[in-house]
């Protein structure tokens, strides 16, 4: 092999290895922000508030219906209260 050769063999090992190094830590980068996501989604979507409990011998379903407010009741039916008729 010419030394031309052993040099463009050796500068395209060195980019394989910088290429497969950078997917490893965009791949990391990347569970990362999923994880962050995925923390950010189950701190804000999992929580009861004192609005949402009622007595028990109403029926849950009215309660929301007549003392809810409109965005507990789209989380709850997927409905709004405009779209009764």
């Amino acid at each position: 092999m010419s030394e031309e050769e052993d040099t463009m063999l050796l500068l395209c090992k060195a980019y394989m290895q910088y290429n497969a190094k950078l997917h490893e830590a965009r791949r990391d980068v990347h569970d990362a922000l999923l994880e962050e996501a995925w923390r950010i989604a189950v701190r804000t979507r999992h929580y009861l508030t004192s609005q949402c409990l009622d007595t028990p011998c109403e029926a849950a379903w009215m309660t929301l219906y007549t003392c809810g407010h409109d965005h507990n009741f789209l989380n709850a039916t997927s409905l709004t209260r405009l779209t009764r008729v």
